[in-house]
């Protein structure tokens, strides 16, 4: 039986940070019981999945997950696994805001089963903290953390954010060396990217915010490699980083292609032949759930050509790279002379083992690289 996840999408937010495009929405927290109803009812009609897969791991993200009292967070778990039977998940992942979850609240998640924490610091400067719109201090960072591993968690995410307005290469060692100093047991660090639609999007269009250099991007890419591996993380994606065995179970099944099923508004499933999603709007979420009607929005069937170049788009964000029987069993698409023709043209691409692999700085050309290998 194969292995798969399963997501849950919580858009509660206190506040929508300037460069977020997930889905979420602020000041609705009065609409969580009945967002909880739904979701459980939405899980409920996905009764003819159970036994289809091994489902090993779950993720609460947003928004803010955190924002959710235990006892909602608990009604969930409940229903997943009267579903689909819960009982092999080894990895339970929840989102949460430092300064927005009191050792009480950890305490509880923490006895509900939930064992790995995502926490989203994004950066100790509190100058660049409030720029980003985040309503945390760095001072918070370090007490939530602590706070955490007080209720007893030893699997702990951090996120980070690089190639920001105002924020030096310098600064940005500072922060890292900084995080060293809590000892997570996995580290995602993202350059900043403008996203249509996100507040960020509208300053840097308007001209009140300029973007780094991207001599600036890739240095801090680059300190951020060369000071996390030498304190035994290991770079095993494109932006993420962990401790021995501790990579994100929930995040590899994405990258392998494994089936997942997403509960929530915007939220995004997959079962290896289709993808589909609900309505991005929480309040036509609710509406089309309370009525008896399906919150599927859309759907996609992929062909061969979209499993193919799937395959390569993900794997390449891998240090594992891709593995070549999996796009040799595409007998009419797979191009061996094409292949070598690129290998030979980049000196960061290479072969070994089996796998086609990037090095560290390889990672900088992924984009241009994925489009040459695409079919």
């Amino acid at each position: 039986m194969s292995k798969a996840a399963i997501y849950i999408h919580i858009p509660f937010c206190k506040v929508k940070c300037v460069y977020c495009d997930f889905y979420s929405i602020t000041k609705k927290e009065n609409q969580i019981p009945i967002f909880t109803d739904c979701l459980i009812k939405e899980i409920d009609s996905y009764k003819h999945y159970s036994g289809k897969w091994n489902f090993d791991t779950i993720f609460f993200g947003g928004g803010t997950p955190s924002i959710l009292p235990a006892n909602y967070l608990e009604k969930i778990l409940k229903k997943l696994d009267n579903i689909f039977d819960i009982s092999n998940v080894k990895e339970i992942t929840l989102e949460a805001n430092p300064g927005e979850a009191s050792l009480n609240h950890l305490k509880d998640i923490k006895s509900l089963g939930i064992n790995r924490l995502s926490m989203g610091f994004q950066s100790f400067n509190n100058n660049i903290l409030k720029l980003l719109g985040r309503l945390h201090e760095s001072q918070d960072c370090f007490k939530t953390f602590k706070n955490a591993r007080k209720a007893g968690f030893n699997n702990i995410n951090t996120d980070m954010i690089f190639n920001i307005p105002g924020l030096s290469v310098d600064d940005w060692e500072k922060d890292l060396k900084k995080l060293l100093e809590l000892n997570p047991e996995h580290i995602s660090s993202y350059s900043l990217t403008v996203e249509p639609s996100t507040q960020l999007f509208n300053l840097v269009r308007n001209k009140k915010l300029i973007m780094p250099l991207e001599k600036t991007d890739i240095e801090q890419f680059l300190i951020t490699n060369d000071i996390l591996s030498k304190h035994n993380y290991k770079h095993y994606e494109i932006s993420n980083y962990s401790k021995k065995n501790k990579e994100c179970k929930h995040n590899m099944h994405y990258w392998n292609l494994s089936p997942y099923l997403s509960f929530g508004p915007s939220a995004h499933s997959y079962d290896t032949q289709k993808r589909w999603w609900n309505v991005r709007s929480l309040d036509k979420y609710i509406e089309s759930i309370s009525k008896g009607i399906s919150p599927i929005e859309d759907n996609e069937i992929l062909s061969i050509k979209d499993n193919y170049n799937e395959i390569v788009l993900n794997g390449l964000r891998l240090t594992n790279g891709i593995n070549i029987n999996n796009i040799k069993a595409f007998k009419n698409l797979y191009d061996k002379t094409k292949i070598d023709k690129i290998i030979d043209k980049w000196d960061c691409l290479s072969i070994k083992n089996n796998q086609i692999i990037l090095t560290n700085n390889g990672f900088l050309f992924v984009d241009e690289i994925t489009k040459e290998l695409f079919v």
